[in-house]
């Protein structure tokens, strides 16, 4: 059996071009996640949290098939064209390539803060990512002469799932700062390179090696059509609260002034 993908992200096709071999890395509902030898990521699945550059769209039939088909640790072959899940089951790769938007500029800042302004984080106000911490954390990134590795340290990694809470934000401050600059260029320096420490989850660097180069998935970049609490609400729908984490990360970084 022969199935194809609908769309392919720019860095999955560029991993894929470099590469003969897959393997299984994590699997849920919505897809499940390929890696190669030097633990690049890719993600197979659905668009119900948004399209990926390092991702592979399929549709629902497609996905529920391959998920049918393999298990954690599992080989696949690699081709151009095509992944081989065994004899009898391939992936046409031979597909639209899709690039994530960076018109960062064009986002209508001011309702974007309205946005924002309209949820409420009161689930942030004791533990972990208290206000007051997540001030702290802001204060370090923004400041040229502040001790941000400390803050990124506690920031990184803490939390649970295969994208912690602590990273989220992390994203959702990152993308801010492309919209409005605030980090300084030192730590931005220094998030890369904790971010290739063992630190957290290879998901969660995934996405905050493709953030930190002003890369997000289109669930953030819509917003650069459409600002509005609707676009948002779309966000806080991905994952179990990875979305209402990462537009906490916004609003800490958004909404000081």
């Amino acid at each position: 059996m022969i199935l194809t993908a609908q769309a392919i992200g720019a860095s999955a096709s560029r991993i894929l071009n470099h590469t003969t071999e897959l393997k299984v890395h994590s699997c849920f509902n919505k897809g499940f996640n390929v890696v190669d030898k030097d633990d690049n990521l890719i993600f197979i699945g659905t668009t119900e949290n948004g399209m990926f550059p390092f991702g592979v769209v399929v549709d629902a039939y497609t996905r529920d098939r391959l998920l049918q088909s393999i298990q954690v640790g599992q080989t696949l072959k690699a081709h151009p064209r095509a992944l081989a899940f065994d004899r009898n089951l391939q992936l046409n790769i031979n597909v639209n390539v899709f690039k994530a938007s960076q018109n960062f500029e064009a986002i209508h800042l001011n309702q974007l803060k309205e946005s924002i302004q309209a949820f409420d984080f009161c689930e942030y106000a004791d533990g972990d990512f208290n206000p007051a911490k997540m001030q702290s954390i802001y204060d370090a990134l923004s400041n040229p002469h502040g001790d941000a590795k400390t803050e990124l340290r506690y920031l990184i990694g803490r939390g649970q799932g295969l994208t912690p809470s602590g990273d989220d934000m992390l994203v959702g401050m990152l993308f801010v700062h492309f919209i409005r600059p605030f980090i300084q260029p030192q730590h931005l320096t220094e998030i890369e390179q904790l971010v290739d420490e063992p630190l957290t989850t290879l998901v969660s660097q995934t996405f905050l090696k493709y953030a930190v180069k002003r890369i997000f998935s289109s669930k953030l970049t819509d917003l650069m059509e459409d600002a509005s609490k609707s676009t948002l609400e779309k966000l806080l729908q991905v994952g179990s609260s990875s979305g209402k984490d990462t537009l906490y990360g916004m609003s800490i970084a958004l909404l000081k002034e």
